[in-house]
């Protein structure tokens, strides 16, 4: 097996939410090896940071130099560097080494410690980021770093360009430091602004959020992402991580390093990320209660589908399904939009007949099951596979339509009894998420008391 080699230069946290504790984390959940060279070693926690020693520069200078000996390095970022003596090896050696780096100009802590001292800047600006292949900012280092105020998107455009000017290839300015409901990280190439919005999660710190963020963007370039998408593809990694947090110790919450969090598809407007959320919190509350003799053998897929939706890709479902493991059900795969083919096109017919009727989930089919639901109320429709024309394009679409024109409206429970090769199966319908668990914890709590 050949993975390809990362390198964090920055300072240790020893509460391990931030600093090259998160940077390996990072490397790791992308698969990407990870080396370090420690900067500085600080006493922190997720309160506050007690003491911070500085590497002396001929032990940094000398795990640099013993790496490139024998790494080939794919990819580099810094991190804390903490003054201009630290920040002049650091350049000398990349520089030597013809590598260039991702700059995340770390200055203070999350909870608002300085992590560099007055020299720093000065000597960042005229030695490392003129050669760095990309930096990436919040707005108050990108204050430091472009000598102004910045209170809008505007000005993050402005103080983008006056970073570039100073020599890197890329500048991201992260905008979470801004007002507003909707985050959005800017951009630039030197020839035009890409924006990255996604919605604030309220509540958090996300200690290490920073270091996290710029080392997968370090990471995702080492395995060939192009800059833009490996800064969209960070980004909705890190969403998920804050989103996915927890509180370890007594001070701000931590990300979550995890390869099972739930990563957010790439976006193109809000709507479909308010889907994509929906889903994911409904397939969340499902999995702790759905039984796995509700499980199909073919998986279990739960959609829902964007307002107007037309086609597949319209349609947010679970790549892999959830499966029965042992006497549990396990999520196996991603949420992403085109996802699913079966649930999508029966949630598709439906609402060509009711456009509220837009989410759905399939269970296994059993006789019992069909009694809990009449008793619990609900409205039933079927379809016979025997009966499909031969020019039907799909058999879910024609069975589904088949079973909204026989009930003359959209029933919550479509069923049908399968056929030679074809596992029978039972779809509870909905109009979202919530609905449809609704009408699931109904028929699980009256089939399995």
């Amino acid at each position: 097996m050949e993975k390809k080699v990362a390198l964090s230069i920055a300072g240790s946290d020893s509460s391990a939410g931030a600093g090259i504790q998160a940077d390996l984390k990072s490397f790791s959940f992308l698969g990407v090896y990870g080396v370090t060279a420690i900067t500085c070693v600080t006493a922190q926690n997720t309160r506050q940071v007690r003491f911070i020693y500085k590497v002396p520069a001929a032990i940094i200078e000398a795990q640099i130099e013993t790496l490139c000996d024998d790494f080939s390095l794919d990819a580099v970022k810094t991190g804390m560097l903490y003054d201009e003596e630290i920040v002049h090896v650091v350049a000398h050696q990349l520089k030597k080494h013809h590598l260039r780096p991702v700059v995340d100009p770390v200055m203070v802590a999350t909870s608002g410690d300085a992590l560099s001292n007055k020299g720093f800047i000065v000597s960042l600006k005229k030695e490392l980021v003129p050669y760095s292949l990309m930096v990436t900012a919040n707005v108050p280092e990108a204050c430091s770093l472009a000598n102004m105020t910045i209170t809008d998107e505007k000005d993050v455009e402005k103080a983008a360009k006056d970073i570039f000017d100073l020599g890197p290839e890329y500048v991201l300015i992260k905008g979470g430091h801004l007002q507003g409901d909707m985050v959005t990280d800017v951009l630039y190439d030197g020839k035009a602004f890409h924006h990255f919005t996604l919605p604030r999660i309220p509540q958090k710190k996300a200690h290490g959020s920073g270091c996290t963020l710029s080392a997968l963007i370090t990471g995702l370039l080492s395995v060939g992402e192009p800059p833009v998408s490996a800064v969209s593809k960070a980004k909705s990694i890190v969403w998920s991580m804050i989103h996915e947090g927890y509180t370890p110790g007594k001070g701000a919450d931590v990300l979550n390093h995890s390869t099972t969090v739930q990563i957010p598809p790439i976006i193109q407007y809000s709507e479909q990320f308010d889907v994509w959320l929906q889903l994911k919190n409904a397939v969340e509350t499902l999995l702790p209660f759905l039984p796995v003799q509700l499980i199909p053998e073919v998986g279990t897929n739960f959609v829902y589908a964007l307002p107007n939706a037309t086609k597949r890709t319209d349609v947010c479902g679970i790549q892999g399904r959830i499966s029965r493991y042992k006497d549990q059900a396990l999520l196996c795969g991603n949420l992403d939009f085109g996802a699913s083919k079966h649930v999508a096109s029966i949630v598709l017919a439906a609402m060509s007949s009711d456009p509220t009727m837009r989410s759905a989930l399939n269970i296994r089919y059993a006789e019992k099951t069909l009694k809990v639901c009449t008793k619990l109320g609900c409205t039933l429709g079927s379809f016979d596979r025997g009966l499909e024309p031969k020019n039907a394009s799909s058999t879910m679409e024609w069975g589904t339509n088949h079973a909204i024109a026989t009930a003359g409206y959209v029933p919550d429970i479509i069923f049908d009894s399968g056929a030679v090769g074809k596992e029978p199966m039972i779809r509870v319908l909905g109009k979202n998420p919530q609905d449809v668990l609704t009408k699931i914890k109904r028929i699980a709590d009256a089939s399995f008391p």
